[in-house]
């Protein structure tokens, strides 16, 4: 709404190139550049260790012992106790939903299993999605090590897949109560940015983005885009509905955020559009007849109107993808 704006602002009804007038002081203008164009997006963002979620485990029994407040879960890492036999987390994005055992159908999660098995230890070749007897040899030699009962088989809730290490931040039950599928409520380990983007910023923060993330200080510090989630709709508290898209974003070095925590920081992101090109600011544009553009160009002191043919629009300036316009020329631009 705001280019049309501009561009019916800056109309005209004399022909392109025919009339010229003399420059004044006055005029407002801005310099045609060459290089590349860029858009930028700021948005802001919270610094800490992420949202909390809740683990827990399908198993009936009662709960013994839970793993301490500020624990480090990582994979091979006691979570709690049901009638005193462990619950241990593994690493994975699949969450378990079924027993682990001989017979069982392939697929991921099976996979997920034994790169958790083998990186304790425990199974010797490449992993894959069939559950076979190498697999359940390596089951039987967790399972004793485990002080778990040795039959080759898990029980749905013997181990939680959780997608990176955490660390336990709330107790949902205490020992003595009945197991729950919401036992502990954890964050991440590693301090890391999570903001909401509006959809029509999304382009510009693909996975693995480089960005730069201001802190509280005014530092500056480097961040990558770690996770892009679904679009989510919120609503304020005047009840106004709003569609965002959450973003997850790491640092580069966290030692350098030791002394934050839960705090505001500001995301900027400038992303490369085209290289190379001659652009002017969008307040340069003039509407013409045909749909087609052109802008006042000051030559030996006078204005001079050039049809221009524009390309891709981005951070408040156009390409130029043709029209007798020279880098460092002088345009007239709308106040």
């Amino acid at each position: 709404m705001l280019i049309v704006a501009m561009l019916a602002l800056r109309g005209g009804t004399f022909e392109a190139e025919k009339s010229t007038k003399k420059f004044t002081s006055d005029v407002a203008t801005a310099t045609v550049d060459q290089g590349d164009l860029s858009e930028r997006v700021e948005v802001k963002g919270t610094l800490g260790l992420g949202q909390k979620r809740a683990y827990g485990t399908q198993l009936s029994g009662i709960v013994t012992s839970i793993a301490a407040l500020g624990t480090k879960l990582e994979a091979g890492s006691e979570m709690m106790r049901v009638n005193d036999a462990p619950v241990v987390a593994m690493r994975g994005e699949i969450p378990a939903w079924r027993a682990f055992e001989p017979g069982m159908s392939d697929g991921r999660d099976v996979m997920q299993l034994e790169k958790n098995l083998q990186q304790l230890g425990y199974f010797t070749r490449e992993p894959d999605t069939h559950f076979d007897g190498d697999s359940r040899a390596a089951v039987t030699k967790w399972q004793k090590e485990r002080g778990l009962p040795v039959n080759g088989r898990i029980k749905l809730g013997r181990i939680v897949f959780i997608p990176s290490d955490v660390v336990v931040a709330a107790h949902k039950v205490v020992p003595g109560e009945p197991a729950s599928e919401q036992t502990i409520e954890c964050t991440g380990s590693v301090k890391e940015v999570t903001a909401e983007v509006q959809p029509h910023s999304r382009h510009l923060l693909p996975e693995g983005t480089s960005v730069n993330v201001q802190l509280p200080d005014g530092k500056t510090v480097e961040g990558l885009v770690k996770r892009v989630g679904q679009a989510v709709e919120t609503e304020d508290k005047t009840g106004v509905k709003s569609v965002r898209i959450p973003v997850t974003i790491s640092l580069k070095d966290p030692s350098v955020a030791e002394q934050y925590l839960d705090v505001s920081v500001g995301i900027h992101v400038n992303r490369v559009v085209k290289e190379n090109v001659l652009s002017v600011p969008v307040r340069a544009l003039l509407a013409q007849p045909g749909n087609a553009y052109a802008v006042e160009v000051v030559r030996n002191g006078d204005i001079v109107r050039v049809p221009v043919e524009l390309g891709v629009f981005a951070d408040s300036r156009v390409e130029i993808r043709e029209g007798a316009l020279s880098e460092g020329d002088k345009v007239v631009v709308a106040e």
